[in-house]
């Protein structure tokens, strides 16, 4: 299903969808209080050889939360991921994530609509004091995004500006553009699902990861203060997956180093496309 020349159309219900490339489909998940801006710095080396469908998940970006009497949980916002691919007649699909879209990714792998899934530092299987952890450093991360965003367009300008939000989730936040920066710092403190989302993680576990059968690949930062002891645990429930450690990388990685980033996902999904293609990685 061709969609050169298709991008940040809302195509999908009310989810908003940027889409771009040709080739099998390939679905971009983003973390809590991002959007799909997230995934920009690997996009075109994605695009070149799939279908990037990058979804605002509901309540986070674009797109509008799902009914206050839906928990966003990683299974709800699953299924809110798969109505929207079937608008836009998309059936089976790879599918790629960080963070919480990781997590979703994962739940996404449960079905047999999805190909190969890449996870990237996933959350879910923390013991509760790393939940609970986890939870603090989110809801600490949404204060600063609330008091920041009075001046996000001044402080996206400048490098040292970029990194005084960025700097808990990326290594290199200087690295993010100052539009990408402006945009993802609004998303955070604009994203009506975040505090539900962050809640429900606190309780949220995934109990389906013995099933799965889709090739998956995990892709994990060294740095990362958050996710990197779940790795081991993941490894261990997901019959087959591999892992990949990304050394001195943080929880969202892709900005850090889009050339690694971009190389590993497609040497990973070329193995598990139709088409075999062999184009070299850029």
């Amino acid at each position: 299903m061709s969609t050169a020349g298709i991008e940040n159309t809302p195509t999908a219900g009310p989810l908003f969808v940027h889409r771009a490339g040709s080739g099998e489909p390939l679905v971009l998940l983003h973390g809590i209080g991002e959007s799909h801006v997230g995934w920009r710095p690997v996009m075109d080396r994605l695009a070149a050889e799939f279908d990037v469908i990058a979804i605002d998940l509901p309540g986070f970006g674009q797109s509008p939360a799902l009914p206050s009497t839906v928990a966003p949980t990683a299974g709800n916002l699953a299924a809110a991921v798969n109505d929207a691919l079937d608008v836009l007649g998309v059936d089976s699909y790879h599918v790629a994530g960080y963070s919480l879209g990781a997590r979703i990714a994962i739940h996404l792998a449960g079905t047999d609509r999805v190909r190969s899934v890449i996870a990237i530092a996933p959350d879910g299987l923390g013991t509760p004091v790393e939940r609970l952890q986890g939870y603090l450093a989110l809801s600490a991360g949404r204060t600063m995004a609330l008091t920041l965003a009075p001046i996000a367009e001044p402080l996206s300008r400048t490098p040292l500006g970029r990194s005084m939000f960025f700097a808990g989730n990326r290594s290199l936040p200087w690295q993010l553009t100052a539009a990408d920066a402006r945009r993802l710092l609004a998303d955070y403190a604009d994203a009506p699902a975040y505090d539900a989302a962050n809640w429900s993680a606190l309780f949220d576990v995934p109990m389906h990861l013995h099933t799965i059968t889709a090739p998956t690949l995990f892709l994990q930062g060294t740095a990362d203060p958050l996710m990197p002891q779940q790795i081991a645990r993941y490894l261990a429930l997901v019959p087959g997956s591999q892992l990949r450690w990304l050394t001195g990388l943080n929880h969202v990685p892709i900005s850090d180093h889009p050339g690694l980033v971009g190389r590993q996902m497609l040497t990973f999904l070329r193995q598990h496309t139709t088409t075999g293609t062999a184009i070299e990685a850029r």
